[in-house]
């Protein structure tokens, strides 16, 4: 018991470890090493036990800080989200069983990443611990994400943790340690040179366009209170003032930067289209929003609102991927009891309702008409920024040259979750090669540009703004145009090696316990 309990929790403690905002990605090389040494003897009740238990450790150290937005949603992720190590853990030792060792090392990789690419989808996906954000800091080692998507980067780290896992398995096997060395140093060096090689020096020929992102550092809780909206529009009217000193194209407020209803709070609204009319470009802001329905009632939403100088017209984008019971209870329409059961502790879950239709924002920026931009921005609000599929649909929808992502992290409070998400956006970048304008109420705003470098960033509980010019996208990636085909593949692989399996006698052998043993 011990000894298991020892191997989870350094299994465990290491990954967590190697998440933003530590620069310790390399800890994911190995991390998972134990885990695997877990597994590798013990029947179907040990693999479901301590499955569980590594996973919920993980999400213990990573996702504590859900509590800060919601109680039941922290509850619900802790809880839920370990049934997929079970999912792995169960089928890994179905194959070791039936299968043997050898087979085992190749099938790892897919099968960890057919998991984690599963555990993405549906109104519960969860991406927040993919292995691959470990790897946000080391650019060289993830160019190829334009073709597997992170997924591809999360199927390398596994890859990784097999070969030392086997080079101690094998450890006194000469020629197959020799292998493994081999193929240990070709994996680092590989992807690390094609990255030096891809990455261009500058990108001076291309087509830029100057943007600023405001950071208003408002207290969360505060938006809430009516009488905290002057001094809201204050802070953004100033702030806003200040950047066009940098003489931007266009600006970006955070999520949810303006308090109210838009559309519905005149006085409010008037405030906002009369400062984009006086400095002159086009504003994009986070806003509530709410469409009422001919049977009666009303419903709510998580909107960004496109504000275009001396134009009346404000195209509106609604939030579509809601935070799971953080704003909005899932499978209420199915449950409604589940809803009212909920309700009736007041634990802060929200009521939105999702979007139903993809927007692009397209306005012309610049002041000069002889050198005007066409801009097309999609934008990614909070927890969307997670989900490569649905940032790339955001891209293909109308062609997106630029893309925005804006947040209110501040409910995260002085967490590691701030710095974990804004990396994310590292990965979105990359995987499309285009630019990213993040905004965030109390940061981490920044700059992203193809490649993922981070151009400019803001601390986090400051007021700030920033102004860069980021390149307009020229480029369509495999993934932006054909979308998750690695990780649906390697999915659908596992099917291969489990069919197989299933008509296999138990290969298992006392004599076969080659693999290192940790004694305590």
């Amino acid at each position: 018991m011990k000894k298991w309990l020892l191997l989870s929790v350094l299994s465990s403690t290491a990954l967590a470890a190697a998440f933003p905002p530590s620069r310790l990605g390399f800890m994911a090389y190995w991390a998972l090493v134990p885990f695997f040494v877990l597994l590798d003897s013990g029947s179907y009740k040990h693999a479901i036990k301590w499955g569980y238990i590594t996973g919920l450790f993980l999400n213990m150290w990573t996702l504590y800080w859900i509590n800060w937005v919601t109680l039941p949603g922290m509850i619900g992720a802790i809880l839920y989200l370990p049934v997929f190590y079970v999912i792995y853990a169960v089928f890994h030792t179905f194959l070791r069983k039936r299968l043997g060792k050898p087979w085992l090392f190749v099938c790892i990789p897919f099968l960890w990443t057919g998991v984690e690419y599963l555990r993405t989808l549906g109104v519960l996906g969860f991406p927040w611990t993919s292995l691959a954000y470990t790897q946000t800091y080391y650019l060289s080692l993830i160019q190829y994400a334009p073709v597997t998507s992170l997924y591809g980067v999360s199927f390398w780290i596994v890859t990784l943790n097999v070969i030392i896992w086997a080079l101690f398995a094998y450890a006194g096997q000469y020629r197959r340690v020799v292998w493994l060395y081999t193929l240990l140093l070709i994996l680092l060096l590989f992807p690390w040179i094609y990255g030096k090689f891809v990455i261009p020096k500058d990108s001076d020929q291309v087509e830029k366009v100057r943007v600023a992102v405001v950071q208003g550092n408002i207290d969360p809780f505060a938006k809430s209170d009516s009488d905290f909206w002057d001094t809201n529009f204050e802070i953004y009217d100033r702030l806003s003032r200040e950047a066009m000193k940098l003489r931007p194209e266009m600006m970006i407020w955070p999520e949810t930067a303006v308090p109210c209803y838009l559309r519905y709070t005149p006085t409010y609204k008037d405030k906002v289209t009369n400062l984009v009319d006086n400095i002159g470009i086009p504003l994009i802001t986070g806003a509530h929003d709410a469409v009422f329905k001919k049977s009666g009632g009303y419903n709510t939403y998580n909107a960004v609102f496109l504000i275009r100088p001396h134009n009346s017209a404000m195209p509106i984008y609604a939030k579509l991927h809601l935070v799971p019971f953080g704003e909005r209870v899932p499978f209420t329409e199915v449950f409604p009891q589940l809803k009212a059961f909920l309700e009736s502790f007041e634990l802060g879950e929200g009521n939105f309702s999702p979007g139903n239709k993809l927007v692009t924002f397209k306005f012309q920026a610049g002041s000069d008409d002889t050198q005007k931009k066409r801009v097309k921005i999609p934008i990614g609000v909070c927890f969307e920024s997670l989900f490569p599929d649905l940032i790339r649909k955001f891209i293909v929808n109308e062609n997106a040259n630029l893309l925005g992502i804006i947040t209110n992290d501040g409910w995260f409070r002085r967490s590691q979750a701030p710095y974990h998400h804004a990396q994310a956006a590292v990965f979105r970048a990359i995987e499309n090669r285009i630019s990213i304008a993040r905004s965030a109420n109390t940061g981490i705003s920044l700059f992203v540009d193809p490649y993922g470098h981070i151009l400019q960033s803001s601390p986090t509980f400051e007021e700030a703004y920033l102004v860069a010019d980021l390149p307009l996208r020229t480029e369509t990636t495999f993934f932006t145009a054909h979308g998750n085909v690695f990780s649906v593949f390697c999915t659908i692989f596992n099917l291969g090696p489990i069919f197989v399996a299933m008509f296999q006698d138990n290969k298992e052998d006392s004599s076969d316990k080659t693999v290192v043993s940790i004694h305590t």
